[in-house]
């Protein structure tokens, strides 16, 4: 307790002050917030703009214990920052301190002498990230004071701790756009005093709220794959520095109080046991300070420790602790809870301060353990690979820029890859050297690797099975986020554990992975890819091989306004077979600069080219068959706005603009009725439930535009309403098979004794609800949806959508789910859930007059990293025009 003089000084103290921590004594050269942005830390939700002015004031006013990191820009031009913070004789040898952190991180080769040096000399690194969802306001606020204090503070021997052990990364604000979004809405929306209820305008944004970023990503998700340009440089700063603890502080509802770790189950088991016992010691200690300062917390509830792709956890796969920090959001300056407290802004960023700070004294008094736990995770990484199968192999025969992208996608994780050099041997298979890519597993990533890599990572037993108790008495599961995400499932990639092939040839850098087009601007003319080499001479033409880079390939053609045609069955020439799908372009039908244009073209797209000087066919389709269809650049119009999800609609924005360069024009749902449908040639219904949004007019209207060739594409709940709309001739399920359509079966007379599981049971559920799984499923390839697959992929799965197979009069079932004994390739899915997914349909195309609906069962643009169904969707987008 603070005695009476200490309480009569703070009382003293400028408001600045007294608002962090009582008692404090501040250096008035270092600026105050309210001196830069005109207001204190806890009195208003500072715009994105005005974060960033501060921690530049700050910058400047402390420039030898401070060094401000301009990482990336979001999608809409605002800087990403982190600030690093210091004393000024660790910052005077940044670049020094740095590469010892980088040895500590690699200690192959390392000697027992040489970690000992390194763990007596090297500062403990503590990562404050903040903000990473734009509408939870409060880290931001917290994030200035914690850099203020830190900088600001005199004679505090907390803060003289911090600097003598540690290094501090303050990262303000991870979403700049959300946040810009949430301060518009809400300024846009205040009363003339801040208003408490939660139903005012001001705590009830429109759609799509602050949460996700430009495409309305949850930027939490997106950490290994990396989809999003905040996240690219944001991993760069962590390989960069390697945080040895990072903390990621959020919002959450506002009726509750403030979490953090220890979390709930399920723990991960590549995570470390040395990294999960560290939590109770921050808990411990962060407990104790909000306890002494009266307030009140939760931990080991509802944050679990399983999903790989938080920020918090990314760095849980290099050995380093990631915790997640959770404060109640009051969405606003004020909210009046449900048990009629206040909850205040300046609450949250208090709390948040207290953590922050707390955080970073715990890790500069734990430095030594901190230090030596990571260097301990890392080398039985090493150990681990050395033991075991010396690598994993990733081969995709029928798409090896698949395989190419995905390697590119750990090299950007910092993990090391390797090109083949010639032809990589497993067991009694020769696998071509284009087609392959070596990951060593003797590196300090080795988990990490096994973490994305392996098919299936378990949940605790003990877990799993209170979740099936609890869902038997129709409580809901305690399942956090996803149970399954293999990439090379998703990406429809052979990942082969094999002893050394000693095939490794040149590696994959950072270079490689910084070239891929999404990441230049979506594939435009001059962006991104690698060198440009010539084209040979054809006399025919050239074919393109249809798959992930073929594809996006062919679309910035056709926007260039190259003729491109594309096969509509599998054919071989010159020895070579060419699957459905795959295009052809004639010099005949292009001009003379077609090499040239072509060339760039497939650099940049990293796309095989074909010459050839014969068309004539000796087996499969002829090139010059009715079955080969001319290609345009689809004219593709994608449904905006509510009652489109947020995520959904994102998604397949940022598929459709950045992933394959397709030009689209947004329309919100609420304006589709004005939009002439002739001007496109394809619609894209996110999912979403649009009964509301869309009339039987304009349900006739598509009608009317399918018949005269339009492309409907939906998904997950956009195609469960095109059912109910009489657009798709399927229908979902209810529990038990039941169709969605009829009628609630009638209750039946139990017999006595009863079953009380079966007496308790609704007569009419949805199917049992999947948590995240990935099903095995099987694909018509002789369908042109499915150019680029070789018949089976992975589909991610999530919710109770169960829809009926089609009947052959109305259409196709390009993709179904698996028979029951081969159903799940990953995850849980719930013993009741199996039957009747099996067999089911996941991909469906009905003709309608000249065009066509294509439905999906699921989302085929999961978060950006559900690469072959997203294939299948651009499919539909670019080959499905003019059918």
């Amino acid at each position: 307790m603070l005695s009476t003089l200490a309480l009569a000084a703070a009382i003293q103290l400028p408001a600045q002050a007294q608002e962090l921590v009582p008692g404090t004594r501040y250096d008035p050269d270092i600026p105050t917030l309210e001196e830069v942005a005109g207001h204190g830390f806890r009195d208003v939700v500072t715009p994105p703009d005005d974060v960033i002015r501060y921690m530049e004031a700050l910058a400047a006013a402390a420039p030898e214990r401070t060094r401000l990191i301009q990482y990336g820009e979001s999608w809409e031009g605002r800087p990403l920052v982190v600030l690093v913070i210091g004393s000024a004789e660790r910052m005077a040898r940044l670049e020094e301190v740095k590469a010892g952190i980088a040895r500590l991180a690699d200690p192959r080769g390392l000697s027992d002498e040489e970690a000992e040096t390194l763990v007596a000399e090297l500062p403990v690194v503590t990562a404050l990230m903040h903000a990473i969802h734009g509408d939870e306001i409060s880290p931001s606020g917290a994030a200035m004071a914690e850099a203020y204090h830190l900088l600001a503070a005199m004679g505090d021997p907390d803060v003289e701790l911090i600097f003598s052990e540690s290094l501090v990364l303050i990262d303000p604000l991870e979403n700049p756009d959300g946040r810009n979004r949430f301060v518009y809405q809400n300024e846009v929306a205040e009363a003339r005093w801040p208003d408490e209820a939660r139903v005012s305008a001001e705590h009830d944004p429109p759609w799509p709220g602050g949460r996700g970023n430009h495409y309305l990503f949850d930027l939490n998700r997106d950490l290994f794959i990396q989809s999003q340009v905040e996240t690219r440089g944001k991993v760069d700063i962590f390989l960069e520095f390697r945080p040895h603890i990072v903390a990621d502080l959020h919002e959450m509802g506002g009726d509750a109080t403030y979490f953090f770790p220890p979390t709930a189950p399920p723990s991960n088991p590549w995570f470390g046991e040395r990294q999960v016992a560290l939590m109770d010691v921050f808990g411990e200690a962060i407990a104790a300070r909000f306890d002494e300062r009266g307030f009140a917390y939760f931990n080991r509830d509802v944050y679990d420790l399983f999903y790989p792709g938080y920020v918090d956890m990314w760095p849980m796969g290099y050995g380093a602790l990631g915790m997640t920090y959770e404060q109640a959001g009051a969405g606003g300056l004020r909210l009046r809870q449900s048990d009629d407290d206040l909850l205040t802004y300046g609450d949250g960023v208090l709390h948040h301060f207290t953590a922050g700070i707390e955080t970073a004294l715990t890790s500069a008094r734990n430095r030594e353990r901190i230090l030596r736990d990571y260097l301990a995770y890392l080398r039985e990484g090493v150990e681990l690979g050395e033991r075991g199968p010396a690598e994993i192999v990733l081969h995709s025969a029928h798409d090896p820029g698949m395989a190419e992208r995905l390697a590119l996608m750990l090299v950007e994780n910092g993990i090391e890859v390797f090109r083949a050099s010639g032809p990589v041997s497993v067991g009694d298979r020769a696998l071509s050297a284009e087609s392959s890519f070596i990951v060593p597993l003797d590196q300090p990533a080795h988990r990490f690797i096994h973490n994305l890599l392996d098919v299936h990572v378990p949940m605790e037993e003990e877990f799993v099975q209170r979740q099936i108790e609890r869902r038997a008495n129709r409580q809901p599961d305690e399942i956090y986020d996803l149970t399954a995400w293999s990439q090379p499932l998703l990406w429809d990639v052979e990942a082969i554990e094999t002893a050394a092939t000693g095939a490794r040839g040149a590696p994959l850098t950072a270079d490689d992975a910084a070239a891929r087009p999404e990441v230049g601007g979506g594939g435009d003319s001059g962006a991104g890819g690698g060198s440009t080499a010539p084209l040979p001479e054809a006399l025919v033409g050239y074919l393109v091989p249809w798959g992930t880079n073929g594809a996006a390939a062919v679309a910035e053609a056709l926007r260039e306004g190259l003729r491109v045609r594309a096969a509509g069955a599998e054919f071989t020439l010159d020895g070579r077979r060419f699957g459905v799908g795959t295009a052809i372009v004639r010099a005949a039908e292009n001009g003379p600069e077609l090499r040239q244009r072509l060339a760039g073209i497939a650099a940049r797209h990293r796309a095989e080219v074909v010459p050839i000087d014969d068309a004539y066919v000796r087996e499969g389709m002829s090139l010059g068959s009715r079955r080969v269809r001319g290609l345009r650049e689809p004219r593709v119009l994608l449904v905006y706005d509510a009652p489109g999800g947020s995520y959904s609609v994102g998604w397949a924005r940022y598929v459709l603009e950045r992933r394959y360069g397709q030009r689209t024009t947004a329309v919100r749902a609420s304006s589709l009725g004005r939009a002439r449908l002739s001007d496109y040639d394809v619609v894209v219904f996110p999912s979403g439930n649009y009964g509301g949004a869309v009339g039987d007019g304009l349900v006739d209207g598509l009608r009317g535009w399918m018949r005269d060739g339009g492309t409907l594409i939906t998904m997950a709940e956009s195609s469960r309403w095109a059912s109910r709309a009489g657009l798709l001739a399927t229908e979902t399920e209810r529990r038990g098979g039941r169709a969605e359509s009829d009628d609630p079966p009638e209750p039946d007379t139990p017999e006595q004794p009863i079953e009380y599981l079966d007496a308790i049971s609704p007569e009419d559920e949805s199917p049992e609800g999947v948590p995240g799984a990935i099903l095995r499923t099987l694909l018509d390839t002789e369908h042109w949806l499915t150019a680029g697959t070789d018949g089976e992929i992975g589909v991610l799965v999530q919710g109770s959508r169960v829809f009926r197979p089609i009947t052959l009069d109305e259409g196709t079932n390009v993709g179904r789910y698996a028979d029951l004994e081969s159903l799940v390739l990953s995850g849980i899915v719930w013993e009741e859930s199996r039957p009747q997914l099996a067999n089911k349909a996941f991909l469906i195309h009905q003709p309608v007059g000249r065009g066509q609906v294509v439905a999906f069962a699921e989302d085929p643009n999961y978060r950006a990293y559900t690469e072959a169904t997203q294939l299948l969707f651009m499919n539909a987008v670019l080959l499905g025009p003019g059918r």
